[in-house]
């Protein structure tokens, strides 16, 4: 039978991750922000086309092969792909979420879609998290009912000149996709396991 406790490893594998990226881009821009490291400014655009997905909340579909990324922080499915590359979801409107994904996936209207060159993806998700962060901050007692396509083109990166913190990024968060891929996995099959188990239609051999 398969244990739960493999799919809660995976989940507190990448949390860890999670904190780890935080901490080494913080480090950076602390870094940055005294003159220890040399780089320089840009933004969003200059790194990236940003566009949106082009489908409505229907096109889901509960049994899809492919990842289809709304506004929600939790991920649905659906028949049809429009997008295959490692990408940066951010949403326009609802939660305001940052996510990050490699492989074939489609996009909700309103889920801004950013493909960078790979050596910029760790980066520019992670400098996507924390401006999207910062303005919900900002927006605390205001109502902003979405974010703009400007919002998310003048969104601010530093480069650093040492392309190592670049590659470290982009390991870590490659190894986190990579845990998330498992953990799914493992959902997957517990899904198409128990309602045979249930029925009668397989059994576990002590």
């Amino acid at each position: 039978m398969l244990s739960p406790l493999s799919r809660v490893l995976c989940y507190i594998i990448n949390d860890y991750l999670e904190q780890l990226l935080c901490l080494l881009y913080e480090n950076m821009m602390n870094d940055a922000q005294t003159g220890n490291i040399t780089g320089h400014n840009t933004i969003a655009s200059a790194l990236t086309n940003i566009v949106t997905g082009k489908e409505d909340a229907n096109f889901s579909s509960p049994n899809g092969k492919y990842n289809f990324f709304t506004c929600s922080s939790n991920t649905l499915k659906c028949d049809e792909y429009a997008f295959n590359a490692s990408s940066i979801l951010i949403a326009g409107n609802g939660e305001f979420n940052v996510k990050h994904y490699t492989g074939k996936f489609n996009a909700y209207q309103r889920t801004y879609v950013l493909i960078p060159d790979l050596e910029y993806y760790g980066l520019l998700y992670l400098a996507s998290m924390y401006q999207i962060k910062s303005f919900k901050s900002a927006a605390s007692g205001s109502i902003v009912k979405f974010i703009t396509k400007g919002d998310i083109e003048n969104i601010p990166v530093f480069i650093p000149d040492n392309k190592a913190i670049l590659n470290k990024f982009n390991c870590l968060l490659m190894l986190q996709e990579q845990y998330q891929k498992e953990s799914d996995e493992l959902a997957s099959i517990r899904d198409w396991l128990l309602p045979m188990l249930m029925n009668g239609q397989a059994a576990i051999e002590d």
